[in-house]
Protein backbone atom coordinates (compact mmCIF):
# COMPACT_ATOMS: atom_id res chain seq x y z
CA UNK A 1 0.00 0.00 0.00
CA UNK A 2 1.45 3.54 -0.78
CA UNK A 3 1.96 6.03 1.42
CA UNK A 4 0.54 9.62 -0.04
CA UNK A 5 3.33 11.91 1.87
CA UNK A 6 1.88 15.15 0.40
CA UNK A 7 -1.59 14.33 1.98
CA UNK A 8 0.30 13.19 5.35
CA UNK A 9 2.57 16.23 5.23
CA UNK A 10 -0.57 18.55 5.09
CA UNK A 11 -2.42 16.92 7.76
CA UNK A 12 0.31 17.32 9.55
CA UNK A 13 0.49 20.95 8.98
CA UNK A 14 -2.66 21.30 9.68
CA UNK A 15 -1.90 19.78 13.40
CA UNK A 16 0.71 21.94 13.65
CA UNK A 17 -1.82 25.32 13.06
CA UNK A 18 -4.16 23.66 15.82
CA UNK A 19 -1.48 23.29 18.24
CA UNK A 20 -0.20 26.77 17.78
CA UNK A 21 -3.80 27.88 17.84
CA UNK A 22 -4.26 25.89 21.67
CA UNK A 23 -1.26 27.49 22.96
CA UNK A 24 -2.14 31.21 22.07
CA UNK A 25 0.27 31.60 18.74
CA UNK A 26 -2.32 31.38 15.89
CA UNK A 27 -5.97 32.80 15.79
CA UNK A 28 -7.23 31.22 12.89
CA UNK A 29 -9.49 28.77 14.78
CA UNK A 30 -12.78 28.77 12.43
CA UNK A 31 -10.65 27.95 9.78
CA UNK A 32 -8.49 24.94 11.79
CA UNK A 33 -11.42 23.43 13.57
CA UNK A 34 -14.83 22.23 12.00
CA UNK A 35 -17.76 23.57 13.76
CA UNK A 36 -18.22 19.86 15.05
CA UNK A 37 -14.84 19.81 17.10
CA UNK A 38 -14.72 17.83 20.34
CA UNK A 39 -11.76 17.15 22.72
CA UNK A 40 -11.03 14.75 25.19
CA UNK A 41 -9.24 15.11 28.37
CA UNK A 42 -8.64 13.07 31.10
CA UNK A 43 -11.16 14.01 34.13
CA UNK A 44 -13.23 16.53 31.86
CA UNK A 45 -16.13 15.92 30.17
CA UNK A 46 -16.09 16.48 25.76
CA UNK A 47 -15.37 19.68 25.25
CA UNK A 48 -16.62 22.05 21.97
CA UNK A 49 -13.51 24.39 20.80
CA UNK A 50 -14.87 27.52 22.95
CA UNK A 51 -14.54 24.91 26.19
CA UNK A 52 -11.44 23.68 24.64
CA UNK A 53 -10.46 27.51 24.78
CA UNK A 54 -11.46 28.54 27.87
CA UNK A 55 -9.03 25.56 29.68
CA UNK A 56 -6.15 26.43 27.67
CA UNK A 57 -6.53 29.97 28.74
CA UNK A 58 -6.85 28.82 32.46
CA UNK A 59 -3.59 27.18 32.30
CA UNK A 60 -1.64 29.82 29.78
CA UNK A 61 -3.23 32.67 32.08
CA UNK A 62 -1.05 31.39 34.84
CA UNK A 63 2.26 30.98 32.80
CA UNK A 64 4.56 33.77 31.57
CA UNK A 65 7.26 33.10 28.94
CA UNK A 66 4.79 30.51 27.55
CA UNK A 67 6.01 28.34 24.97
CA UNK A 68 6.17 24.51 23.39
CA UNK A 69 8.10 22.72 21.19
CA UNK A 70 6.69 19.68 18.91
CA UNK A 71 9.49 16.92 19.74
CA UNK A 72 7.30 14.05 17.94
CA UNK A 73 4.97 14.38 15.02
CA UNK A 74 3.67 10.49 13.25
CA UNK A 75 0.64 11.23 10.99
CA UNK A 76 -1.58 7.59 9.95
CA UNK A 77 -4.11 8.69 7.62
CA UNK A 78 -6.50 11.59 9.31
CA UNK A 79 -4.34 10.44 13.06
CA UNK A 80 -1.77 12.90 13.64
CA UNK A 81 0.32 11.87 17.17
CA UNK A 82 2.21 14.64 18.62
CA UNK A 83 4.89 14.29 21.64
CA UNK A 84 4.81 18.57 23.04
CA UNK A 85 7.10 20.13 25.64
CA UNK A 86 5.32 23.21 27.24
CA UNK A 87 7.48 25.64 29.52
CA UNK A 88 7.29 29.05 31.26
CA UNK A 89 7.05 30.65 34.66
CA UNK A 90 4.24 30.04 37.36
CA UNK A 91 3.61 34.18 37.38
CA UNK A 92 0.20 34.32 38.02
CA UNK A 93 -2.44 31.76 39.64
CA UNK A 94 -2.95 28.93 38.31
CA UNK A 95 -5.32 26.35 39.38
CA UNK A 96 -5.73 27.80 42.45
CA UNK A 97 -2.05 28.04 43.00
CA UNK A 98 -0.76 31.67 44.34
CA UNK A 99 2.12 32.33 41.58
CA UNK A 100 5.96 30.74 43.32
CA UNK A 101 7.98 32.39 40.33
CA UNK A 102 8.88 28.51 39.33
CA UNK A 103 9.88 26.96 35.60
CA UNK A 104 7.78 25.07 34.84
CA UNK A 105 7.84 21.87 32.32
CA UNK A 106 4.98 19.74 31.28
CA UNK A 107 5.11 17.48 28.62
CA UNK A 108 1.99 16.35 26.67
CA UNK A 109 0.89 13.62 24.28
CA UNK A 110 -2.01 14.27 21.97
CA UNK A 111 -3.52 12.55 19.05
CA UNK A 112 -5.88 15.14 16.37
CA UNK A 113 -8.13 13.29 13.77
CA UNK A 114 -8.66 15.11 10.63
CA UNK A 115 -11.43 15.09 8.02
CA UNK A 116 -12.15 17.28 5.00
CA UNK A 117 -8.97 19.44 6.09
CA UNK A 118 -10.01 20.17 9.37
CA UNK A 119 -9.68 19.24 12.94
CA UNK A 120 -12.35 18.02 14.38
CA UNK A 121 -11.75 15.71 17.21
CA UNK A 122 -8.61 15.74 19.53
CA UNK A 123 -7.53 13.61 22.74
CA UNK A 124 -5.12 15.50 24.86
CA UNK A 125 -3.26 13.69 27.69
CA UNK A 126 -1.35 16.35 29.53
CA UNK A 127 1.08 15.81 32.38
CA UNK A 128 -1.37 18.07 34.99
CA UNK A 129 -0.29 16.12 37.81
CA UNK A 130 3.18 17.28 37.24
CA UNK A 131 2.95 20.49 36.48
CA UNK A 132 0.66 20.70 40.18
CA UNK A 133 3.48 19.40 41.39
CA UNK A 134 6.07 22.06 39.88
CA UNK A 135 3.88 25.04 41.37
CA UNK A 136 3.40 23.29 44.90
CA UNK A 137 -0.03 22.53 44.68
CA UNK A 138 0.65 19.18 46.02
CA UNK A 139 3.99 17.40 48.00
CA UNK A 140 6.58 16.48 45.65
Amino acid sequence: MAVDVKSSDATKALVRRAIAYNHGVSEQGDEIFAPDFVAHMPSRPPMDRHGLDRFIGRVTGGLSEFGYEIEDQIAQGDIVYNRITAHGVHSAELFGVPASGRQIEMRIINQFKVRDGRVVEQWAEPDLFGLLRKIGAVPG
